[in-house]
């Protein structure tokens, strides 16, 4: 019998108990997709103290504050472009070559002749951060 990898023997189990606790699967998707490539810089709670952080010359942001300052819901637009790098983001290093090493852009307009879209990766991952926000 072939073994699942431990990524998806995870995520299948994360899926299960968010289910149970009447969690959407893209929040649940998302706190894995958090944890994989935002969480060595912005930390595994999103406070900006990630494991990375003191060697960064900026510090992460404290995503669980985005709310605050972009309001609530999270507009999943604008915060995917800081992600997929539509929007620069210093620290997250240049659009050709994202930190995290996947790039989640999708095809330019150019190509497509349509506006750019979000990939479904980010959207989770945005759905996840939105669990999380801090009240003032």
């Amino acid at each position: 019998m072939r073994r699942l990898p431990a990524a998806i023997v995870l995520v299948l189990a994360s899926a299960v108990v968010a289910a149970a606790a009447g969690v959407s699967p893209d929040v649940t998707e998302g706190h894995v997709l958090y944890g994989r490539y935002c969480g060595t810089c912005h930390g595994l709670e999103a406070d900006g103290h990630g494991p990375v952080a003191p060697m960064l010359t900026r510090p992460p942001s404290d995503l669980r504050r985005l709310g605050q300052r972009y309001g609530m819901p999270l507009p999943v637009g604008r915060i995917g472009a800081f992600v997929d790098g539509r929007e620069a983001v210093k620290a997250h290093g240049t659009r050709e070559m994202p930190v995290w090493g996947e790039r989640f852009a999708l095809p330019e307009p150019e190509q497509t002749g349509r506006p750019p879209a979000l990939d479904p990766r980010i959207r989770a991952i945005v759905a996840y951060l939105e669990t999380i926000q801090r009240k003032r």
